[in-house]
C-alpha cells in the first residue's frame, strides 16, 4: 500500500521514474541508532499499518453477500502481506525493499468479486465465498505467473510501452472504485428511497457521514503531519475515541453491530484459512472464468506499478536495481500466496523508503515486519471483528481520494491536454459503465489518441528538388548551373518512421501540391528514399499505388530508393510493379536515384556542345582572358588508365588538378581494409583546390575508372608564378575560387533543404 507516498510519475523524456513527495510527508524521520531498534520500530509502524488495511481490503471484498467470508478474507489477504515481505525481503536485489498487496488490485478485485457474487444470487453462501477466493487467488497465481515469465524473459522494459495516461488512468479508477466500495460497505445494495425514509436506511446513511469525516480527518493529517506514525495513530485514535463514545452512551458490542458500527459477523474463532481443495471443488468457475479479464488488468497493472517503483527506487536510493530480477522474485511471491486464496502484491516505493530513512537498510526489516504480522495472525479473526466500520470505510475512501489526487488531479499540469482527457474518461467510463466499460473506453480512447498524435508527425524528413539535394557526382559547373535551372523537375521526397494509413497520406498531398503548382517547372520525376523508414503497413502500400496512378497519368516517372526487401515485397504485393511498369524506377539508395535524374536531365545536351577545348572550358568558368592558353600551357598534362591513382591519401597536398575527359573516382580506405567509394567524378572537375591553399595530407584517393585525362599544376608551379607572373597566377585562383564557391553554393541548399 503507497499511502505515505504516491506511485511515481515516469519521466516522459527518459521513461524512468521520477519519486514525488507530498506537501506533508517528507520521511523527515531521524535514523536510529541501535541497528536492531530501527527495523524493530519499522516493523511495528508497518505491522499496524498492515493490519488495518488487511482489514478494510477484506471488508471491502467480502461484504453483502459475501459477508461469511470476511474473517477468512482477513487472515488470507493478512498472510499475504506476510509472504510478501518475508519473501521479498529474502530475496529482492534490495535488501530493505517492503513488499505489499496493494490497494489498486484490491480495488479491481473487489468489484470483478462483486460482480461475480451478482451472478452467483441463488447460489450457497459456500459458493460464493468459496467463488471470490477463487478469483483472489486466481488473480495472484495469473499475476506471478506474468511476473515471473517477464522477468526470465528480460522483457521488463516492454511494459514501458504501455500506455502512460492508461496507466493513470487505471489507478485514478481504482481510486474511484476504493471510494465506490467503501460506499457500498456502508450502506450496502439500498436503493435511495430506502436511505432517506427507512431507519435502517437513515442509519447507513449517518454511518457514511462519519466514515467521509474520518476519511477527511486521515488524509488532512497525512499531508499536514511528517510523522511516520501519523497513519497508525489515525487509525488506533479512531478506535479509541469509537470505544471510548460506547463506553459513556452505554452501548455494548453487540448493540453496535446491530447499530451497523461494528462489522455485521460476530469475531471468528481465531486464525482460518479456505482449504484450497475445497475452493477449487465448491467454487463456480465459469464465473471464475468471466473475471479473467479484471485479473489479467490485475496482473499488467501491477507489473507496470512494480517497475515504476523500482525505477523510483533507483533514482532516490542511486543504486542499479535489475528490474528483471525483481518481476522473478515477486513472481514468485505472487505464487506462494496464490496457493491459499491470497492477494496479488509487490514491493511498496513508500514504506521502503521509510525504512531507509529510519535507518533500517538491512534485510531483517523485511523479515521483521512478516513476523511483526505473524504475531497478529492468530487474532486477525477478533481484531477484525473490534475494528469499527466508520474506520475501515474511512481508509478506504482516504485511500481512494489519494489515487485520485496523484493520478488524476496532479497530472493535469504534466500531460498534454488530450492525454489527460484519457486519464479523466476512464474513472467516468468506470462510474457510469462499470470496470469493464472503463477500461474499455480508456484503452479505446489512448489508441485514438495515439493514432492522432503520431499522425501529426511528419514523416516527410525532407522535401525539396534536385537544386537542393544533388548526387555526390562531382560535375563541372556548366552542368552544375543546367541542373540548377531545371532541378525542379525532380520532387525528391526522403522519408522516416513508421508509415500506416495515417502517416502515408502526407506524401500523396505533398506530392499533389507539387503537381498543382504552376509557379515552378513541370514534374519529371519524383524520387521516395526508405532509408529511414523503420516499416510500413499494407494500407500505407495502398497509398503508394495511389501515388503511382497519379503520377503516371501526370506522365511522371516514380522512382522508389533504398527499399527493404520486407518493404518492397510489400509494395509488389499491393501492386507496384517493379519489373514492367515504365512508369516506375527502383535504385539501391538515394544517391543513385538522384544521379539517374541528373543524367537524364542533362542527356540532351552533349559534352561537345558544352565546350570545345580546355582553354573553352577555363573561358566558360573563370570568364575570357587572353592569357588562357598560357596557362594551359604551364599546366601537365597527364593520361591515366583504369585504377591509376593520381591523388593519393597521406601524401602532401601540393597539386590541383582538372580531369578532362574520362571518369574517376574519390574512395576512402576503412579501418578493415576496404574501400568506400565516396563520389563520382565528371570531365571539367577541379581536385586539389583546398589543399593547395591549407596544405597537409590528402584524405582520399583519387582512382580513374576509365581511361582518362587530367591536367595537373604543381604548388610550387604556382607559386612561381605569384613571382613571375601575377596575371597568370590570378587566372589559377580564381578557377580554385569559383570552384570552392560552387560546391558551397550546393552545400548551403543541402543543409537549407534538411531544416526546412
Amino acid at each position: 500500500m503507497n499511502l505515505h507516498n504516491p506511485t511515481p510519475f515516469p519521466d516522459r523524456k527518459s521513461a524512468i521514474a521520477a519519486v514525488p513527495q507530498r506537501q506533508g510527508w517528507r520521511f523527515s524521520v531521524p535514523s536510529i541508532s541501535a541497528p536492531f531498534m530501527a527495523p524493530v520500530l519499522f516493523a511495528v509502524i508497518a505491522g499496524i499499518d498492515g493490519l488495518g488495511t488487511s482489514i478494510a481490503f477484506a471488508a471491502l471484498i467480502f461484504a453483502g453477500p459475501l459477508a461469511a467470508g470476511f474473517g477468512t478474507g482477513v487472515g488470507v489477504i493478512l498472510l499475504s502481506s506476510i509472504v510478501m515481505a518475508l519473501w521479498i525481503a529474502l530475496r529482492s536485489r534490495y535488501p530493505s525493499s517492503i513488499g505489499q498487496v496493494q490497494e489498486a488490485s484490491i480495488a479491481i478485485l473487489a468489484t470483478a468479486i462483486a460482480a461475480s457474487a451478482a451472478h452467483l444470487e441463488f447460489a450457497p453462501q459456500e459458493v460464493k465465498v468459496a467463488t471470490a477466493f477463487a478469483i483472489l487467488g486466481s488473480s495472484a497465481v495469473v499475476t506471478g505467473l506474468v511476473f515471473w515469465i517477464f522477468g526470465l524473459c528480460r522483457f521488463g522494459r516492454l511494459v514501458r510501452f504501455m500506455p502512460y495516461p492508461v496507466v493513470a488512468g487505471f489507478l485514478a479508477g481504482s481510486g474511484w472504485l476504493l471510494i465506490q466500495g467503501a460506499v457500498m460497505m456502508v450502506v450496502g445494495d439500498r436503493a435511495i428511497v430506502d436511505l432517506l425514509v427507512r431507519p435502517d436506511g437513515q442509519q447507513a446513511l449517518a454511518n457514511l457521514y462519519v466514515s467521509v469525516v474520518f476519511a477527511v480527518v486521515m488524509v488532512f493529517a497525512l499531508r499536514r503531519s511528517t510523522s511516520p506514525l501519523t497513519m497508525p495513530l489515525v487509525l488506533l485514535g479512531g478506535g479509541l475515541l469509537f470505544y471510548a463514545m460506547l463506553a459513556v452512551i452505554g452501548v455494548d458490542s453487540d448493540q453496535a453491530r446491530a447499530m451497523q458500527w461494528l462489522p455485521a459477523l460476530p469475531p471468528g474463532d481465531g486464525f482460518a484459512l479456505p482449504q484450497p481443495a475445497d475452493v477449487v471443488m465448491t467454487a463456480d468457475w465459469a464465473v471464475v472464468l468471466q473475471a479473467l479479464p479484471a485479473i489479467i488488468s490485475v496482473a499488467l497493472l501491477g507489473m507496470v506499478g512494480l517497475l515504476l517503483n523500482t525505477s523510483g527506487l533507483e533514482v532516490a536510493t542511486r543504486q542499479e536495481i535489475d528490474a528483471d530480477a525483481e518481476l522473478r522474485t515477486t513472481g514468485m511471491a505472487n505464487l506462494v500466496a496464490g496457493g491459499f486464496g491470497g492477494a496479488p502484491g509487490f514491493t511498496g516505493l513508500s514504506m521502503t523508503l521509510l525504512a531507509n530513512r529510519m535507518g533500517a537498510k538491512a534485510r531483517s526489516v523485511g523479515v521483521a515486519t512478516a513476523l511483526m504480522l505473524a504475531l497478529m495472525l492468530p487474532f486477525a479473526g477478533e481484531l477484525a471483528g473490534a475494528m469499527p466500520t466508520f474506520v475501515a470505510a474511512g481508509l478506504m475512501i482516504a485511500l481512494g481520494v489519494e489515487l485520485i489526487h496523484d493520478w488524476l488531479w496532479r497530472t493535469r499540469r504534466q500531460l498534454p491536454r488530450m492525454e489527460w482527457l484519457v486519464v479523466l474518461a476512464i474513472p467516468l467510463g468506470m462510474a457510469a459503465f462499470g470496470f469493464m466499460g472503463g477500461m474499455a473506453l480508456g484503452l479505446g480512447l489512448s489508441i485514438v489518441t495515439f493514432v492522432y498524435n503520431y499522425a501529426r508527425l511528419s514523416v516527410i524528413r525532407v522535401n525539396a528538388s534536385l537544386r537542393e539535394r544533388k548526387s555526390s557526382i562531382d560535375r563541372p559547373p556548366a552542368e552544375n548551373s543546367l541542373i540548377e535551372l531545371e532541378g525542379e523537375q525532380v520532387q525528391v521526397l526522403e522519408l522516416q518512421e513508421f508509415l500506416f494509413f495515417g502517416t502515408a497520406e502526407q506524401v500523396v498531398e505533398a506530392i499533389r501540391q507539387r503537381l498543382l503548382d504552376r509557379t515552378r517547372l513541370s514534374l519529371r520525376f519524383v524520387v521516395i528514399d526508405f532509408r529511414r523508414v523503420s516499416g510500413m503497413d499494407a494500407a500505407a502500400a495502398a497509398t503508394f499505388v495511389k501515388i503511382r496512378n497519379l503520377l503516371a497519368g501526370s506522365e511522371v516517372e516514380l522512382i522508389f530508393s533504398s527499399l527493404s526487401p520486407d518493404i518492397e515485397q510489400t509494395l509488389a504485393r499491393n501492386g507496384i510493379d517493379f519489373s514492367t511498369d515504365p512508369s516506375v524506377g527502383r535504385e539501391r539508395d538515394l544517391d543513385h536515384a538522384l544521379e539517374r535524374c541528373e543524367d537524364r536531365l542533362l542527356s540532351a545536351i552533349s559534352r561537345e556542345e558544352t565546350w570545345q577545348d580546355v582553354e573553352d572550358y577555363l573561358a566558360q568558368t573563370i570568364g575570357p582572358s587572353t592569357r588562357l592558353k598560357d596557362l594551359v600551357a604551364s599546366m601537365q598534362e597527364i593520361r591515366l588508365q583504369p585504377g591509376d591513382r593520381f591523388i593519393r591519401a597521406g601524401e602532401a597536398g601540393d597539386d590541383l588538378f582538372l580531369l578532362w575527359t574520362g571518369r574517376a573516382k574519390v574512395e576512402a580506405v576503412l579501418g578493415n581494409g576496404k574501400r568506400l567509394r565516396l563520389r563520382t567524378v565528371k570531365p571539367g572537375v577541379v581536385l586539389g583546390e583546398i589543399a593547395i591553399y591549407r596544405g597537409g595530407p590528402r584524405t582520399a584517393d583519387v582512382v580513374a575508372e576509365v581511361p582518362s585525362t587530367v591536367y595537373r599544376l604543381a604548388r610550387r608551379q604556382l607559386r612561381y608564378l605569384e613571382q613571375s607572373d601575377p596575371e597568370l597566377a590570378l587566372l589559377v585562383h580564381r578557377l580554385c575560387a569559383t570552384t570552392l564557391a560552387e560546391r558551397l553554393t550546393i552545400a548551403n541548399r543541402v543543409v537549407q533543404a534538411l531544416h526546412e
